[in-house]
């Protein structure tokens, strides 16, 4: 198990009043935080894992209503959706228990509480994954809270791979890896390829993209940002820039020009490669070529208009 940075780590819901039978505290007078805020689980079937998470809040007469939700990705930046109502233990292969009661209202303890979760994974016959969230709500103890106070949560998101046969499978395919024919020189070029994951459970390759010229040499090459993919979904794929994800990009310089391969190498974290991609791409100084190609026109229109005005002092 580890923590993992990469992904969506906060959010915060709203609720009416009307929805509980319990008062809220007011969203503006809290602060609150959980640790960790996304944590990574690998278990086996059949075996048990321990998970504690740390949740504190700043106010008053406050308690907090801890819940888990099923999460699901929605896009290829990494992002995530919570459903709106509790997780149904009798869908997934997972059984949830926890020191304190889900879904109930828990007291603080110098505003903080202490949840520890257990995971008992169910025996399954293939590799599956499965996405929660657990949510802390907080409410207020004072009854005499104003009706028109709203509902702060925070939630922590918990992404738990069950692995019977202890071999992680792999099966990726670079995707939107498009470039133009020609490139002007002058200009950055920046792509956004994607990298699809075809297995149920997430991954978390590594690679490089690679700038090679004519003679094969590597010109530019930038490491690629490990980002995690869940199972059956797409990521972008970006630079590791100083830790941190960035765009895919390559500024040319002026006597970059010609015929060049652009390569994406994926690998596993231990370095074995398992796809690469080259697409070819000519570097081109449009701006220079265009500029030369005014001058000429230029020149050409004084020189026309020179020879017309000698011929009509003759005539």
């Amino acid at each position: 198990m580890k923590k993992i940075l990469s992904l969506t780590i906060l959010f915060v819901l709203t609720y009416i009043q009307g929805m509980f039978a319990i008062p809220f505290a007011k969203a503006q007078s809290t602060t609150l935080s959980i640790t960790p805020p996304v944590v990574e689980i690998l278990i086996a079937p059949g075996k048990k894992l321990i998970q504690n998470f740390t949740f504190k809040v700043d106010g008053d007469n406050l308690a907090v209503i801890p819940e888990i939700h099923i999460a699901k990705p929605t896009d290829n930046h990494g992002h995530m959706t919570i459903d709106p109502m509790p997780y149904n233990p009798s869908t997934i292969s997972l059984t949830i228990s926890a020191n304190h009661a889900l879904g109930q209202v828990v007291s603080l303890k110098n505003n903080e509480l202490n949840l520890g979760l257990t995971f008992d994974a169910a025996t399954v016959d293939t590799a599956e994954d499965i996405y929660l969230a657990l949510i802390f709500k907080v409410v207020s103890t004072d009854l005499l809270e104003s009706a028109s106070s709203t509902l702060p949560a925070i939630s922590s998101l918990i992404l738990v791979t069950i692995n019977p046969s202890g071999v992680t499978p792999i099966d990726l395919n670079i995707e939107n890896f498009d470039l133009p024919l020609f490139h002007d020189s002058y200009l950055p070029l920046t792509i956004a390829p994607t990298l699809k994951n075809n297995v149920p459970i997430m991954l978390r390759p590594r690679g490089s993209f690679e700038v090679l010229n004519a003679n094969g040499k590597t010109i530019h090459s930038l490491p690629l940002y490990p980002n995690l993919i869940l199972g059956q979904s797409s990521r972008g794929i970006q630079a590791d820039i100083k830790d941190l994800p960035s765009s895919l990009t390559w500024s040319p310089t002026w006597n970059n020009f010609g015929p060049y391969r652009l390569r994406l190498t994926i690998k596993t974290e231990g370095g074995t490669k398992i796809v690469e991609v080259e697409k070819p791409l000519w570097i081109v100084p449009i701006r220079g070529m265009l500029l030369v190609l005014l001058l000429i026109i230029f020149w050409i229109t004084i020189f026309l208009i020179k020879k017309r005005s000698q011929y009509s002092k003759i005539t």
